[in-house]
């Protein structure tokens, strides 16, 4: 089904649609378990191809910089977002876009920073508008499917010097989509031919991995715990279950594929058993991550986990590796593949260099002061008078208030968790759906969509039919945050759950009162 569209008063062009869910829950930290997604499509492309070439090109995504590049075409861009730091040659470009956060702060800051500005319905990300109107471009390349990880189309909107752009907005979700993006921008760039050729060489080296792993694999598949974060402990979602499973491994903790990344708690990762862990922890290296776990984690449990998986505990670069949606999803899938199967480790290049080790050879290395990973300087972040973090932002949601003066809900996170509870058991999915915060119903896009993928969701469908506990309840961000645990007990069927919802407190509409409604929804 054709998602692609080019809107008929605006300059955007849809590189594909997909529901995020968002009920009751990364790739982000706020962001919530997503659904499945229709394939991306060659974006617009009878519209595209009505259009002249784009000779000035500013890409706002890395995984677009990348693939501009592979299709030998790097001399059309002008500018390019911070996140953008590979090939290397790209540096030299104008950078255009600042973080809202500091890149260099603690796991578990960052994530309290992302979650105020998600929230918020914010983003982490400012444009330099005078940059980008001294730079003219004729195409803005962006995406629609992660807030927090680059710029989104409305933060180019937002701008105002560069609303009348015209933007290629990509959406990748699945696996599928991130190599449709190849042609999708080899079409709108006017290269069909060098995108159906890399599309090819993509396709040919992943069926290689495949055909290797057929030959080494045992005949179970071994359970593999990726983690996307460390504090909290995030699970993988989008198209990473999809590069465990191509890698020969059964990705544990994560969603139906193109969904969403969770949040769980040590305790299950640790009752999961995984057979391996790989930790891929979001724009970090090797070495950085390795501090963060440790200081996140700290000996004993690391330890726990070093037992559980009898040692096999890796690391990999989570910038240059996994986490983006270009063509190095393949190297990353090779890497997994060297991890997961004994035989293979090695057989790619990858383990031994700075982008995958033992998470032990790791903390030695961090330990010894090395540092691997992206060499370039960090961005310095933009300096607000009111930066956003789970301190300092207040009543969120479709319209936030002053945060000094607002009154805080009247009914607590419980009783409104509740109250959602009951609407997916009564089957009003209407009532339950309006239940979720502003940021989350769009995450959402509709109802039917919200609806579709708790009954595809195993946890989540035995919500509508079992009752549920809630449980304990904090309130923390001034009383706008707070934290519910719902319970489902064990049957002869499935075994206990405990489910963590997150809640923020906002007003629905001018003049309502503040209320407390669901921003996501993850493990326990």
């Amino acid at each position: 089904e054709l998602c692609s569209r080019v809107t008929s008063n605006s300059p955007i062009l849809q590189a594909s649609c997909q529901l995020e869910s968002a009920g009751p829950h990364r790739r982000t930290a706020s962001d919530t378990m997503e659904s499945a997604t229709r394939p991306a499509q060659a974006v617009g492309a009878q519209e595209a191809q009505a259009e002249a070439a784009p000779t000035r090109v500013v890409s706002l995504l890395g995984a677009a910089t990348e693939t501009l590049y592979r299709l030998g075409l790097d001399s059309k861009l002008v500018g390019r977002s911070h996140e953008c730091d590979f090939p290397p040659q790209c540096l030299a470009l104008p950078c255009v876009s600042r973080p809202r956060l500091d890149v260099d702060a603690p796991s578990k800051e960052i994530d309290m920073v992302v979650r105020g500005h998600s929230a918020a319905g914010e983003s982490s990300y400012l444009l330099d508008p005078d940059q980008m109107a001294t730079l003219g471009p004729d195409l803005i390349i962006t995406q629609d499917q992660c807030r927090v990880c680059a710029v989104t189309p409305a933060d180019v909107e937002s701008s105002g010097r560069c609303a009348n752009v015209r933007q290629l907005v990509l959406k990748p979700v699945t696996l599928a989509d991130c190599i449709d993006a190849v042609s999708t921008i080899a079409d709108v760039m006017g290269v069909h031919g060098r995108g159906v050729a890399l599309r090819h060489t993509l396709e040919s080296r992943m069926e290689r991995i495949a055909e290797l792993v057929a030959g080494v694999a045992p005949r179970a598949r071994p359970r593999v715990a990726l983690l996307e974060w460390c504090e909290p402990i995030m699970g993988c979602g989008y198209w990473i279950p999809e590069l465990v499973s191509l890698a020969g491994g059964e990705a544990l903790h994560c969603p139906p594929p193109g969904g969403a990344t969770p949040t769980i708690s040590f305790d299950a990762l640790v009752a999961s058993a995984p057979d391996i862990v790989v930790f891929a922890l979001c724009g970090f290296g090797v070495t950085r991550s390795a501090t963060e776990i440790q200081n996140a984690w700290g000996a004993a449990q690391i330890a726990t986990l070093s037992r559980i998986c009898h040692d096999r505990v890796f690391v990999v670069d989570g910038n240059y590796l996994v986490n983006r949606s270009g063509p190095r999803v393949v190297e990353s899938a090779e890497a997994l593949a060297e991890v997961i199967h004994p035989a293979l480790l090695g057989h790619f290049g990858h383990f031994g260099t700075e982008l995958l080790s033992t998470l032990r050879g790791a903390l030695v290395l961090a330990g010894s002061g090395a540092s691997t990973g992206r060499a370039t300087i960090p961005p310095v972040p933009v300096s607000e008078v009111t930066p956003a973090s789970a301190a300092s932002f207040d009543v969120v949601g479709a319209d936030a208030v002053d945060g000094a003066s607002a009154p805080l809900p009247t009914l607590g996170p419980d009783a409104a968790v509740a109250a959602q509870l009951e609407c997916m058991r009564a089957d009003d999915m209407l009532r339950a759906f309006a239940l979720n915060s502003a940021a989350n119903q769009a995450r959402w896009c509709a109802p039917e969509r919200f609806e579709a993928v708790l009954k595809s969701h195993g946890d989540f469908k035995r919500l509508l039919a079992e009752p549920a506990t809630v449980g304990a309840v904090a309130v923390t961000g001034g009383g706008r945050l707070a934290t519910v645990v719902v319970s489902l007990p064990a049957t002869a069927e499935a075994s206990a759950v405990a489910l963590l919802w997150t809640m923020v407190a906002e007003v629905p509409e001018v003049g309502a009162p503040v209320v407390w409604r669901t921003e996501k929804v993850g493990s326990g």
